[in-house]
């Protein structure tokens, strides 16, 4: 009798060996078909990050370049914040002002 349970042990341990080795392959597939997808995805977002670098490259140019073009602009509205510019901005509307014909209505008073 011992040897009968000898021989059922060692058939279980066939038998359990044989299915550790077929769910090793069936998550080996699986585990291939993940990979691939996975490499399919790093591709892409390499990709991606180079379109995006792109990108980035070119916002940065332009930025210089708006740079480069609204420095007049800042350098005269720079000039005309100075107070003594405000000062004769004034003076010169003050005097406008006073050179303006009256209204209609005032004329016939």
């Amino acid at each position: 009798m011992g040897s009968l349970a000898a021989e059922a042990g060692q058939a279980m341990l066939v038998a359990g060996a044989g299915v550790v080795v077929i769910g090793l392959a069936a998550a080996g597939y699986r585990t291939r078909g993940v990979w691939r997808k996975a490499l399919g995805l790093r591709r892409t977002v390499g990709a991606l990050s180079y379109d995006v670098r792109a990108d980035l490259e070119l916002l940065a140019s332009r930025r210089d370049e708006a740079a480069v073009l609204l420095a007049p602009w800042r350098r005269a509205w720079k000039v005309a914040r100075h107070p003594l510019v405000l000062a004769a901005f004034r003076w010169y509307m003050r005097r406008r002002r006073g050179l303006r014909p009256p209204p209609q209505d005032q004329l016939h008073e």
